[in-house]
This record gives C-alpha cells, structure tokens and sequence, in this order.
C-alpha cells in the first residue's frame, strides 16, 4: 500500500512533526515527505520560535563604552544577549557581549504547579562584560560625506594665523680651532650661512602666517676648541690658539645677532656650559670650579656689548653661573637646556631624572629638551616632552671617522617654540 493511502501517514504529514520526524517513523526519506506534503497542499510547519530567556533579576554596572552585567538570573540558557541588552536599555544593535568575560553558574529548584504538584526547573546566572560596538562608534556614511565637503580652511594671508612662536637656532659645537676637514675656514663660512638661512627662515614663516614673536639664540656650547687636555695631539691639529678662538667666537656670535635680533621684538641669548669651555685642565680633569668655562665668558663679553648697541639692547641674557642646565622660557614653554656632556647612561633615563629634579627643586617642569654634544641632528618625541639633539657645523673628526666610519651631516638646527599645537615645536629644519 502506498504511504499516502495511509490515513495515520496522512495525519503525521498534517501534525506539528517534524520532516525529520516522519521520515523516521515511516521509513522513507524527507524528500518524499515533502514532496508528499506539496501534493496534499500541506503548508510547511513554522519555525518554533525561539523563547527569549524569561530574565529574572540581574543588575548591570554600566560605562561610557562598555560594562558589566552582575548576576543576571534567568530560567533558559542564554545564546543570544539582545534581550537582556534590552532589558537593560542598552540598544542591542550598539553593544556586544566579550566573549571570553562569561561566567556561567547553574542550580535546580523547586517550583509549585497550578495542580498542587511540584516541578523541578533549572535556573541560570550570568556575569559578562560587554562593550560598545566598534561600528556603533564610527558613523562612516556622515564621515565619507563630510570628505566630499572638506576644503583647505584658510590660505596663507601675510598675516599672524597662530599663536606667538620664538624661532629657536641651535649654534652647537663649532668647536673654532679646529683643523680637521677645511679647518676654521670652512666652519667660519658654515657658520654664516646658517645666519643668512635663518634670516631667510624667519621671513618666509612670516609670510606663511606664522607669528614669530622672537628669536633665541642657543649658544649650546663648544663654540672653541681650546688647544690640549681633551684628547690626544690636540695640540697638533688645532690651526688656533685659544686667544684666537675667542676672540673668532665673540665676533661670530655678535655678528649673527646683529644680523637677526632686529627682525624680532624679544631677542634671547641662551647659553649652556661645555666641556671644550672647561679652562684650567691638567691632565685631562678640570682644576678650577665649573663656573671656569669659556661658554661663560663668550656670554659675558657678548653681554656687554649688547647693552651698549642700541639696536641690540633688547636681547635677554640666560648666563648660568656653574649649572649644567639652562631653563628658559620662550613663547609659554618651558626649555631645558644642555650641553649634553654629563649625560651618562641611558638618555631617556637622565632626562627623566633631570625632569624630576628641576622640577622638585626649582618648580620647573620641563616640556622641550634641547642638547648637543653629539654632532647629530635628532628629533625625539618623549611623551612628557621633546628633545631636541642640535647639529654641529664642525670640519668633522678624521680620527673618529678612522675608527668607526661615523660623521654627521653639518648644518644649524632651527625650529619654532611655542604653545601653537600640542607638540610645542614645528618647522624643524637643519639649515
């Protein structure tokens, strides 16, 4: 007989079983209960809607971007969190659950029936993290529009755009005497093209809208070469003596601030102590106080000048008498400033000390660092600060190039201090 002359086959096709079902019990395959189903016109039963668990109690400690539900309490297992989202108005489509964060507890309890009788049920307890969806956090429509509208904000006018900036020059280690390379003449000659490059620098930031309010002149130290005690034949490469050297350091040091401090209204005069400045060396230790050091006495003598020059009379002077660290403050920031030579270690380690220590003993919170010493240009973002590492315009080291094939590109390093962007300095450049 076939199956469908079967009246109880026919009531199976026409019960809440299921194809699976049916085909079991009758020994036939799903696809001839369904093709079975078609010819009688039997609609396909509907998918058992899936039960939402029935959430008992339950607390959530909720954040800006995400929290945590506490003992949720339900009477189902839960797969899928959109209800107790919901529970918790918090939009299902806006958050998510962290996987690996669910904790799941479990229990039987007994529970009173409407015949008097008592049941058995099971009862569940969540703890889970949740967060906010990283796409509920971008609308990415409003930003491909906002693209399409975007345009330049503003063209350069000739005028100030911005906050004022004091344009820093690195004068680092010109180490005059110096008989290497081209020797004096050739670092003299560098030198003054940096002077004619930062004039140049100063005007064409200005026409840019950039407001330079002044100029500091860091006089990182090292301006002579002195001629023994620093290292080996010293006294045979050096093509001055220290007489020499001096006075060459004093007349390029006003000669640049004579050709830059009049473009600017605040001039400042920075200087840092060194050890190619240390007088008085016997067997290669200084013998008198660190106060003895030729970078001192360049600031000095250029003070005094100044004072009496008209047009120069308005630059400010930061001499340290023995410290090995100048602070300055230029256009809003606060500016250490180093020679570099007493760094011993770690870098970041002796800045971050240093940082403490100004600011523990003289309430001076470091937010630019700027050094030398080292011939290299560097630009480093330190997170509590910047630090600046100046290039050197010196004829170079034919020994120390001999032994480990190391030089540096020479140039004076520039760049613009101020509270304009959150980084406090732009506009680097090596002139």
């Amino acid at each position: 007989m076939a199956l469908l002359d079967d009246s109880q086959y026919v009531n199976d096709l026409q019960s809440k079983m299921t194809n699976v079902e049916i085909a079991a019990k009758w020994d036939t395959s799903e696809t001839s209960v369904r093709r079975h189903k078609a010819k009688l016109e039997i609609a396909p039963a509907e998918k058992p809607v899936k039960a939402e668990p029935v959430i008992i109690t339950g607390k959530v400690d909720r954040g800006v971007d995400g929290g945590e539900f506490i003992d949720v309490q339900t009477q189902e297992k839960i797969s899928d969190w959109s209800a107790v989202f919901a529970r918790f108005d918090l939009p299902p489509d806006e958050f998510e659950i962290v996987d690996d964060t669910v904790r799941c507890a479990t229990w039987q309890q007994s529970k009173a029936l409407e015949d008097g009788t008592r049941d058995v049920v099971n009862l569940f307890s969540y703890r889970a993290s949740f967060r906010r969806k990283a796409s509920a956090l971008v609308d990415v429509p409003d930003i491909l529009a906002s693209l399409r509208r975007w345009r330049p904000a503003t063209k350069a006018t000739g005028k100030p755009l911005s906050e004022p900036v004091t344009m820093f020059l690195g004068w680092a280690d010109w180490q005059l005497g110096k008989g290497d390379g081209d020797g004096t003449p050739g670092t003299t000659q560098r030198i003054l093209d940096g002077f004619e490059e930062a004039e140049k620098r100063i005007r064409l930031l200005r026409k840019q809208g950039v407001n330079i309010e002044g100029v500091a002149f860091g006089n990182m130290g090292d301006h002579t070469e002195m001629v023994t005690g620093h290292y080996t034949s010293q006294r045979a490469t050096t093509d001055l003596n220290l007489r020499d050297q001096l006075n060459l350091a004093i007349e390029l040091n006003l000669t640049g601030i004579k050709a830059l401090a009049p473009l600017v209204d605040k001039a400042t005069y920075l200087t840092c102590l060194c050890n190619h400045g240390q007088w008085q060396r016997e067997g290669g230790k200084q013998i008198t106080d660190d106060s003895d050091n030729s970078t001192g006495f360049l600031a000095d003598m250029l003070k005094t000048v100044c004072t009496l020059h008209p047009a120069l009379s308005h630059v400010e002077w930061v001499i340290p008498r023995d410290e090995m660290i100048t602070t300055a403050n230029l256009s809003g920031v606060n500016v250490a400033a180093a020679h570099g030579h007493k760094i011993t270690g770690s870098e970041e380690n002796w800045l971050a000390k240093q940082s403490a220590w100004l600011h523990t003993t003289k309430n001076f919170r470091p937010e630019l660092w700027v050094t030398a010493h080292r011939h290299t240009a560097l630009n480093e973002d330190m997170g509590n600060y910047h630090r600046v590492q100046c290039a050197t315009v010196d004829p170079g080291s034919k020994s120390f190039t001999d032994a480990t094939g190391r030089f540096s590109t020479q140039g004076t390093t520039s760049f613009v201090i101020g509270r304009h962007n959150k980084r406090m300095i732009s506009h680097y450049e090596v002139l």
